[in-house]
């Protein structure tokens, strides 16, 4: 028994000893198995090399370390088998660690190399519409969850570098290597993405872009209209309803400059104003700037619009095609070879308004109280018949070319048209007449540039353009051959050269010269031809400062104007000032002084056809001076929890506005007198990002006022400001679709009304109206609620689709515009007050289906 039991605590001890030992074994194997990240900084130091990585992608690994007498390609071979990631020798060194990139995950990456040195690119920016990641010491970059048909950008210490499709990364088995130049164009520092909502940015340097590109959807639109997209930013109004006629801060739409590729527009609209004239498909960036505006910008007292297209050659064809009721359109990026591409879009009016909703509302809206809306009203008997045909066309085309690393030329041409012909047929017993009266508004802009990049940096932009503007206007009495024609055209030519020297990744310094010719001619209908010509050059100098790590940065500059043939010369300080106070706030303050001397009035006499009564003109020096602005403003940003608050206070002055453009229809409609305006004002954007709900309120607040000395009274209401304005909206995503609701508020327009009880009064034996103090007198409120949606779908490999669906007005509320007087007499000579309202758009639902290739 005893030796029973010695025997089995012998096993016992002996299973004991054996269960230790493989406890011990398996204890030790896996203490000896370790995280990816440090086998590869053993690595890194067994072998001197460097892995670039994204931390995601080797998060979870684990493995015991590779052995010691392995070579470096079987140790990378062994990481590989292991954890089924990508081991990539870049350049010597360097080592890139990526996921298997493929069409499913849609997932892209590359490594960053400089053209000039051959060398890794590190810290650059990498970013498309939905994802942003950084390069590595070893130029390495990796984007997840991004589309086909994205656009990559790439930027580096401030600077745009490199651009490229989505496309050409998605589906390569390796990450390629992608070259790309250190371009020193100074770019705008952003402080703040996703301003409002997504695709707009804030910029320290005052300005606001819109990419594009990355814009979601705004309600009342089925395609990205920028000149209306501009409209949801506080204190950018359309008093009219219009794409064209844009107030920034209480300005007239004359006092906005419209540049296209840097090449000033004087037409910028379809359908006489409601929509714009430019291809949204290559529109690829707009700069707004409402005070701190770069020297580079001359004219412009309330502001610039500054629209560019994509200068990139494309590796393949890409463009597509879309038809809404109102226009179909087409575009196209063409490379012809690795150097050398152009752009090419056109668009063409859907002219038919036989069961057409939304050419009937745009129709209606633009020819009320005209001739061709009103041809019902006339009270002479017989038989009346009319016939009218509109249309719409424009074209651009652009051709970019990579001459050499360091040189790059680019041409655009654009033309722009719209015309409408209208014929009135009248028969009664006695006598019959033919009247045909034709209306064309007709631009045409060309301009070639030319960059060169010296070294990383010097570069140098050199500019030559023109533009003509044409309006024609023409009335033919048949049965008598009498006419009469009315003409007002612009010719400008404009030469600049502007230079850029970067002394550190912290300084910028730019400087050039602009040289300016504009002719403006203008035929009555009395056949008296006026010709007016403006000659300037401007020298203007800018500096920044990007100081305590960014967290303060100055933008401080001027311009010097000489207008020759006026003999006056004006310098014109501009500065910016951004300041961060914390990881949350921030504010900016700007100030500049401006001149101006072209100009636009409105010829309420106009006897035509009464759609497009502006005219371009020149400044004289005596009835018509050439305008200046003064402009000052505070702001603060404050985001947190995605929330962002934005908040402005300025204070505007221009003097040298003349009654004679103000476009008044009251007894100062003839009035010559001199004066100007100032403006206080107060701007608010809250803004908020849920997951994928995203919303946001705009609020400006204007008190602004005319002031003509020989007027009485002197000081009356600013007829382009709000007093009160605000916009509500939201986008919300879900998937492949996107909505978008909202609604805009604003005060009624001011207007003269008449002495109730006594409106029509003699003076000088003739009756005139008997009007009320100038703008004295407020329309209704105005009110507008809006829908839209969108479903982005895929078609095949080469193909993708969207449809838009827009309902502006939802309920229909009408919204008066404006509203003035007419006198008019009856047969018997009885003299009565007529009431002329303009009234907004009402319900307008639109659909529009775009194709992608």
């Amino acid at each position: 028994m005893l030796s029973y039991l010695q025997k089995t605590n012998t096993s016992l001890l002996f299973f004991a000893f054996l269960f230790s030992f493989q406890t011990s074994l398996l204890a030790q194997t896996f203490d000896e198995e370790q995280p990816l990240s440090e086998i590869i900084t053993s690595i890194e130091d067994q072998f001197d090399v460097r892995f670039s990585y994204t931390a995601s992608n080797i998060e979870g690994h684990s493995m015991e370390p590779p052995s010691k007498d392995l070579s470096l390609e079987e140790t990378l071979n062994y990481l590989k088998q292991s954890t089924g990631l990508e081991f990539r020798t870049i350049r010597e060194r360097y080592i890139a660690i990526y996921t298997n990139v493929n069409i499913g995950n849609q997932s892209v990456c590359g490594t960053l190399i400089n053209t000039s040195t051959g060398k890794p690119i590190q810290g650059a920016t990498v970013y498309g519409t939905s994802a942003v990641a950084s390069t590595d010491d070893a130029g390495f970059f990796q984007l997840i969850g991004v589309s086909r048909s994205e656009t990559i950008n790439i930027t580096y210490l401030g600077f745009d570098i490199h651009k490229l499709n989505s496309i050409d990364l998605l589906g390569k088995e390796n990450c390629p290597l992608i070259f790309a130049n250190i371009n020193v164009n100074l770019l705008e520092t952003v402080v703040l993405e996703s301003y409002l909502t997504r695709g707009i940015s804030k910029n320290a340097e005052g300005s606001v872009t819109i990419t594009q590109q990355n814009y979601a959807i705004l309600p009342s639109l089925v395609e990205p209209d920028i000149l209306q997209i501009v409209q949801i930013l506080p204190g950018v109004e359309s008093v009219d309803e219009t794409a064209a006629n844009i107030n920034i801060r209480g300005g007239k739409n004359d006092e906005v400059l419209l540049l296209w590729n840097g090449i000033r527009m004087y037409q910028s609209s379809h359908f006489f104003g409601l929509i714009s004239a430019l291809n949204p498909n290559l529109t690829d960036k707009v700069s707004i700037y409402k005070n701190g505006t770069h020297p580079r910008y001359g004219e412009g007292v309330s502001g610039v619009i500054s629209m560019t297209s994509d200068d990139t050659v494309p590796e393949e064809i890409t463009g597509g095609g879309g038809i809404n009721f109102i226009s179909a359109n087409l575009y196209a990026k063409i490379p012809t070879s690795e150097r050398f591409s152009f752009n090419i879009s056109g668009r063409a009016s859907i002219n038919s308004g036989i069961g057409n909703p939304v050419y009937n509302q745009f129709y209606n809206r633009i020819f009320q109280n005209t001739v061709i809306t009103n041809l019902d009203t006339n009270t002479e008997e017989g038989l009346r018949s009319s016939d009218e045909d509109f249309n719409f066309f424009d074209l651009s085309v652009k051709g970019i070319w990579d001459i050499s690393k360091k040189d790059k030329i680019t041409y655009n041409f654009l033309a722009i048209n719209n015309s409408l012909d209208f014929t009135e047929l009248f028969v009664d017993l006695n006598d019959s007449s033919s009247n045909r009266s034709s209306l064309e508004q007709s631009s045409n802009i060309n301009g070639i540039q030319w960059k060169r990049k010296w070294n990383p940096k010097f570069s140098t932009q050199v500019n030559w353009h023109g533009s003509t503007y044409l309006l024609e206007e023409s009335n033919q009495q048949v049965n008598t051959g009498a006419s009469t024609t009315q003409e007002n055209e612009v010719s400008e030519t404009e030469f600049q050269i502007e230079s850029t020297y970067r002394i550190n990744k912290d300084l910028f310094l730019s400087a050039g010269f602009v040289y300016t010719d504009t002719e403006v001619n203008n035929l009555s209908n009395n056949n008296a031809l006026q010709q007016s010509l403006l000659r300037r050059d401007a020298y203007f100098i800018n500096s920044q400062w990007r100081m305590n790590k960014k967290k303060t940065i100055v933008s401080f500059g001027g311009r010097l104007t000489s207008y020759r043939t006026l003999d006056q010369q004006f310098l014109e300080p501009r500065i910016s000032i951004f300041q961060t106070l914390s990881p949350r706030l921030s504010i900016n303050l700007a100030a500049e002084q401006k001149q101006q001397g072209v100009l636009q009035f409105t010829d309420v006499n106009n006897e035509f056809l009464g759609v497009e009564n502006k005219r371009w003109a020149l400044a004289n020096g005596r009835d018509l001076p050439l305008l200046e602005s003064r402009q000052i403003e505070l702001g603060s940003t404050y985001s947190k929890n995605n929330w962002v608050v934005n908040t402005n206070v300025y204070y505007k002055e221009v003097d040298g506005i003349s009654a004679s453009t103000q476009g008044f229809r009251n007894q100062l409609i003839n009035n010559t007198s001199l004066g100007g305006y100032d403006i206080k004002g107060f701007e608010l954007s809250i803004s908020r990002k849920v997951e994928k709900l995203n919303a946001w309120l705009s609020y400006s607040f204007a008190d602004s006022d005319f002031n003509f000395p020989e007027i009485t009274p002197s000081e009356f209401p600013n007829s382009f400001a709000f007093k009160h304005s605000a916009t509500v909206a939201a986008t919300y995503e879900h998937n492949a679709f996107l909505f978008s609701f909202g609604s805009t508020f604003k005060n009624g327009n001011p207007f003269t009304g008449v002495v109730a009880g006594n409106e029509i009064i003699e003076v000088d034996g003739e009756p005139v109206i008997n009007h009320n103090d100038p703008n004295s007198d407020l329309l209704e409120n105005y009110f507008r609620v809006d829908m839209s949606a969108g479903y982005n779908f895929k078609i095949d490999e080469t193909f993708d689709g969207k449809v838009n669906l827009a309902l502006l007005n939802v309920f229909n509320w009408s919204n008066p515009l404006d509203t003035y007087f007419r006198l008019t007499q009856d047969d018997s000579l009885e003299n009565s007050l007529n009431r002329i309202e303009q009234f907004s758009l009402g319900f307008t639902p639109n659909i529009s289906f775009q194709l992608f290739f």
